[in-house]
């Protein structure tokens, strides 16, 4: 009897409705894909365990965003694995990301041997991707340049790229009062108005 019924309820659905359904449960597992694999931690092994390589990939990444950086710089990528920053915990994932879609898109799977505007592709592919993706690619890109110019990690050193010295060092009274400042005071005058 429960065979029947199910025959029949499926028989009165029609096949334009039935590929409709199909439709948006596919692309709501699209969608959905991307925090699934995050969660899940469907990617590769290598870009959990390999220090070397995810340091390769997110400095290629670093040197993407600011072209003008040094991409040997010591702090460089730090950012991006400082527990204080919740993108520490999908930095694995971004990587094998950013790797992935350059594989597929120019056929090399390091995202590091990419040409720069290969990366700059790769890049922007991901920041027109599904939501979660965008969010994450926006999340590197800002992280990256508070990371980079405010010098969170060396505030010493400052950022010369944009002319930030870094904190503040005393230069004595000479740097912040002026050498001769009596030639910008008013004459002094009398009551009469002729000078004293």
């Amino acid at each position: 009897m429960s065979k029947f019924r199910r025959q029949a309820t499926w028989s009165t659905v029609s096949r334009r409705d039935a590929l409709r359904h199909l439709g948006v449960l596919a692309a709501g597992l699209a969608t959905a894909c991307t925090p699934l694999r995050i969660v899940l931690h469907d990617y590769p092994r290598d870009f959990e365990t390999d220090a070397a390589l995810l340091d390769r990939v997110l400095r290629a990444f670093a040197t993407t965003v600011i072209p003008e950086t040094d991409p040997d710089a010591p702090h460089l990528v730090r950012a991006f694995g400082d527990p204080a920053y919740p993108f520490a915990r999908y930095r694995s994932y971004f990587a094998y990301d950013l790797s992935h879609r350059g594989a597929a898109r120019f056929g090399e799977p390091a995202f590091d041997r990419l040409t720069p505007a290969q990366r700059t592709v790769v890049v922007a592919d991901g920041l027109r991707a599904d939501p979660t993706t965008r969010k994450l690619y926006t999340g590197a890109v800002f992280l990256m340049q508070l990371s980079y110019y405010a010098g969170i990690y060396d505030p010493a050193a400052g950022c010369a790229l944009i002319g930030f010295e870094g904190v503040y060092r005393f230069r004595g009274p000479e740097a912040l009062t002026h050498p001769d400042p009596e030639r910008f005071f008013a004459e002094t005058v009398t009551r009469d108005g002729n000078p004293t």
